[in-house]
């Protein structure tokens, strides 16, 4: 969480990309592959011919980045939930427990997000955006299931043995 913190600190000049990826590839052969896609995001649109070839690949990696980071801050709080259960509880997580683990993951990941952005428009450079959050959001989702699908798997491998947490 400080890590994201920290990001949304700084402004967009203090941790762009452009100039590293103008340094490792061309503006001609990201032209080349991606020259035709296009879409709009926050109201504006993104392409390699409006934002630039350095850009467009830029936009690509800071969204999956935050992707990434909300997916694991989910998994994150999943595992800290489950520390967290009462001793005698711990060995007990049915379906009905993981759902709420599940769920109450993303809500915490959801208004992380949210106060994130929140940090970010007060961070001169910088805007906070909707898209971001359900960005975000989307990451967490898609990371708290992931790691409620290991879960699972991971019971019903070691069910039986001893050491068995889940049921």
């Amino acid at each position: 969480m400080s890590l994201l913190f920290l990001s949304s600190s700084q402004s967009y000049q203090e941790q762009t990309l452009v100039p590293n990826i103008e340094k490792s590839t061309s503006e001609r052969s990201i032209a080349d592959f991606f020259g035709e896609l296009s879409f709009s995001y926050g109201g504006h649109e993104i392409s390699v011919e409006s934002v630039g070839g350095a850009s467009f690949i830029e936009f690509f990696i800071r969204k999956a980045a935050h992707f990434f980071c909300y997916a694991l801050l989910a998994a994150l709080f999943i595992f800290a939930l489950m520390g967290s259960a009462p001793a005698d509880k711990k060995r007990s997580f049915s379906g009905k427990k993981l759902r709420a683990l599940f769920f109450y993951s993303v809500l915490l990941s959801f208004l992380y997000a949210c106060s994130d952005e929140l940090h970010q428009s007060l961070t001169p450079g910088r805007t906070a955006l909707v898209q971001d959050v359900l960005l975000d959001t989307f990451g967490a989702i898609c990371g708290g299931l992931f790691t409620i699908l290991l879960i699972r798997w991971r019971s019903r491998k070691l069910r039986g043995k001893p050491g068995y947490y889940i049921s």
